[in-house]
């Protein structure tokens, strides 16, 4: 089975579709955002938004741009899996750095929902820091789309899921994804 890369803009659906992979065929489940959260904890700061750009933008200064990525690569390696979902990549070098060190065996995938079905979804979670308006969550979006230069980043997908509909059409659209790939 092959190594899946997600992409995605917040809301879209990225951790629904790996928690399906995990729980339907198998898959190991690494979030990149989970690293920048483990920072964040072990400095003792709150996990908000701004907090964790923070921490990402002094480690790729501090360690390099691919840091992240290849603390990503790493765990894969260290633990031996195989059948792996690399969550929430969101900068170009996130994508990059796996797929030249695994090749085609990584697979890259977009997960795309419209503006405000990403903000209801944003908003159900409550996450620490989350925008509290459309207008704010846009703002945010925007400012993503730039530190991250999420649109290169994008570019890389070789397919794309669309996930505005219930939960049941989603699953139905990853499980023809799957079929394809195998």
């Amino acid at each position: 089975m092959p190594i899946i890369g997600v992409l995605g803009k917040i809301g879209s659906g990225k951790g629904t579709f790996s928690e399906y992979l995990r729980d339907k065929y198998g898959y190991k489940v690494i979030v990149m955002g989970d690293i920048v959260r483990e920072i964040a904890a072990k400095l003792g700061l709150e996990p908000n938004r701004e907090n964790l750009q923070r921490i990402q933008k002094e480690f790729t200064s501090r360690y390099g741009q691919d840091y992240f990525a290849k603390e990503v690569v790493r765990r894969i390696k260290e633990g031996g899996w195989e059948n792996v979902v690399i969550d929430g990549m969101r900068r170009p070098l996130d994508v990059e750095v796996p797929k030249k060190e695994f090749g085609d065996k990584l697979i890259v995938v977009l997960i795309e929902a419209d503006p405000k079905t990403r903000f209801e979804r944003m908003r159900k979670r409550k996450r620490v820091g989350d925008p509290q308006t459309l207008e704010e969550f846009l703002a945010q979006e925007k400012r993503e789309m730039e530190l991250f230069n999420l649109e290169k980043a994008f570019s890389y997908a070789q397919y794309k899921i669309e996930n505005n509909g219930t939960l049941e059409e989603f699953y139905k659209r990853i499980d023809e994804f799957m079929r394809k790939i195998s």
